[in-house]
């Protein structure tokens, strides 16, 4: 990282000078009186974060107007007890913060929301002229999902009529329905012919090539999950050391000022807490920082009632059937579970099979519809699950994922034409996929 700092308390430059030569970042300081070498500095292309800090507001305003003239969007933190007294169009890209806030928090956190700012400008003014907004989730919305979308509703100042949750499919896990329900959330059931009816299509917590049916323009996609770039979009948010995508929403929500109520802030708690197994599983400080803003905000009763829904007695079945025929081969716990009613029984078995005595990995399976679906976990220090799981059934299904979780879902059609299987032979299904499974993970041991 390359920064330039203007400041003008000395305690200030030490605290600055400090945190570069912890992080061995390169910095420039200016001091009153430089503005021509100032704006200098700023033209470097090699700069990616500017610092200003002054409790004088027109010095503050001649400064970010130099920083907005700059061709390129230079992340901005300005350090001051003025805010209000400052034009509001430098608000639009500057991060603000008073020296007080700063010193009670962190810098780090304050130089994360600075660079999320200068997106936060990108979407608002991409977004700002479009009548209607349609916010896509997954074909099976997850709580991360549909925390990301309120919150994403929130930042662009809409309303469910302007701004409406959609989805091709329909939410079917129990706590995720008990989620919409208690938390009163509406989504819209999406057709190709409707997507047409929007100005703009923002996907959140998720890439297009993973929906059924991916629109051909997309205008905005934020997700936590590692980038693909077999698909376009106009505006693009893609941070996969982020563990769960309303930890990035909060950072927007923040930028703008909005407040974050009970029933937001419980959503995207939910979403984070479930993503991440309560912050066990793929978190960095930014979802730690998120989930203990959020804490204290959010409605705990509404969390325990959504984290105890009902099992109907089908379900019972379906997971007892799949512990008496679970096998288990190289520390690897394989489940299947036939033909279910509800694939969301396959990821939850995946959680619960990582427990087993001396296991690393669990594999779960089950037949949804006309899809082959694998739910992959494993105890994180082994090699990556989503790569394990792309390598062995990329090229005949949707496959990918973390480094601990992972999923694939195989078209029952592809047994029969890679391996000539006939689709009703659950048992020959379930072996040929647990063999290949065990090629793709034993392939770089």
């Amino acid at each position: 990282m390359r920064s330039v700092f203007y400041v003008e308390e000395d305690f200030v430059a030490d605290l600055l000078r400090e945190r570069s030569a912890v992080n061995g970042d390169a910095a420039y300081f200016a001091r009153r009186g430089t503005n021509g070498y100032l704006a200098e500095k700023l033209s470097k292309p090699s700069v990616d974060l500017f610092v200003v800090q002054s409790e004088d507001p027109e010095r503050l305003a001649k400064i970010l107007e130099l920083v907005r003239q700059q061709e390129r969007k230079i992340p901005t933190l300005v350090l001051t007890s003025h805010a209000d007294d400052v034009p509001p169009q430098y608000k639009s890209f500057a991060h603000f913060v008073s020296l007080q806030e700063l010193l009670e928090s962190h810098l780090r956190w304050h130089v994360r929301l600075a660079k999320t700012m200068r997106r936060v400008e990108e979407v608002l003014d991409h977004f700002d002229r479009a009548e209607s907004v349609l916010i896509l989730l997954q074909d099976d919305p997850d709580p991360d999902a549909i925390a990301s979308g309120l919150a994403l509703r929130q930042v662009l100042g809409r309303n469910k009529q302007t701004a409406p949750l959609g989805s091709f499919g329909r939410v079917t896990r129990p706590e995720n329905i008990a989620m919409v329900k208690l938390l009163e959330v509406e989504i819209e059931r999406i057709t190709e012919s409707k997507l047409k009816q929007f100005d703009r299509v923002a996907v959140v917590d998720l890439q297009p090539p993973h929906l059924s049916r991916p629109p051909e323009v997309i205008d905005l996609v934020i997700d936590h999950h590692p980038e693909q770039f077999n698909y376009k979009s106009r505006i693009k948010d893609i941070r996969p050391g982020y563990g769960a995508t309303a930890s990035i929403l909060l950072e927007y929500l923040l930028c703008t000022g909005e407040s974050i109520g009970t029933r937001l802030a419980t959503a995207m708690l939910y979403g984070i807490k479930s993503d991440t197994f309560s912050l066990s599983r793929e978190v960095n400080q930014w979802d730690v920082e998120a989930f203990s803003y959020l804490y204290p905000l959010a409605n705990q009763n509404i969390m325990r009632r959504i984290e105890r829904p009902e099992l109907p007695p089908a379900a019972l079945d379906a997971l007892s059937l799949g512990l008496k025929n679970r096998r288990v081969i190289d520390k690897v716990a394989f489940v299947h579970l036939g033909r279910v009613e509800r694939d969301d029984l396959i990821p939850q078995m995946a959680d619960f099979s990582l427990s087993f005595e001396g296991i690393e990995w669990a594999f779960v399976s089950g037949v949804s519809d006309s899809n082959y679906i694998i739910s992959v976990r494993n105890v994180g220090y082994v090699r990556a699950a989503g790569r394990v799981l792309r390598d062995a059934f990329g090229d005949i299904g949707s496959a990918g994922g973390h480094a601990s979780m992972a999923k694939a879902i195989i078209p029952l059609s592809e047994f029969t034409r890679k391996w000539n299987i006939d689709p009703r032979n659950l048992r020959l299904m379930d072996r040929k996929v647990q063999r290949e499974f065990l090629k793709s993970l034993r392939s770089e041991r």
